[in-house]
């Protein structure tokens, strides 16, 4: 299975210490995590969702090979509470915990999560599981956003055309 990232170029790529430091949708703070995803433009809407207009710099693709010999956990959209994608972090207990339990019991290295935005899967990996160290990860690659991505969207009721 491969797996992609997208992040800022002056952090290490693949140590969870962001996540552990900040937490995130799928882990509290204190647990590391390295969150990655199914393919290069969920990573990259992933990211879209976070930015103004500015066009960010300094990024870079990462790509992770996870042999298919390695337990991956799922998280079915249907076994989630309701408010599971909501976007306020101080209500995100829930999916938090399950990050946090899925770490705890150390049964894989890969959990598997719907994505809030498109319903594809994104992955948790956990740095501190034994078999990490079996995946491999590549150096990661500059990337550039396109300019078209993040420009000033029409006013209502204005053509895109």
């Amino acid at each position: 299975m491969r797996a992609y990232r997208l992040c800022r170029s002056n952090y290490p790529p693949y140590d969870g210490e962001g996540a552990r430091r900040a937490g995130g949708r799928w882990n509290s703070r204190g647990n590391a995590v390295v969150y990655m995803s199914e393919n290069r433009s969920l990573a990259l809407v992933e990211i879209l969702v976070h930015l103004s207009s500015v066009i960010p710099d300094r990024y870079v693709l990462g790509t992770a090979e996870i042999p298919d010999d390695l337990a991956v956990d799922h998280v079915a959209e249907s076994e989630l509470p309701s408010n599971w994608a909501t976007l306020d972090p101080s209500d995100q207990s829930a999916t938090r915990a399950i990050g946090d339990r899925w770490i705890a019991d150390g049964r894989s290295v890969v959990l598997s999560v719907p994505s809030v935005i498109s319903g594809e899967r994104n992955y948790a990996l956990n740095p501190t599981h034994p078999a990490f160290g079996r995946i491999a990860f590549a150096a990661p690659i500059p990337f550039h956003f396109d300019l078209r991505l993040v420009r000033q969207a029409p006013m209502p009721g204005h053509s895109l055309i």
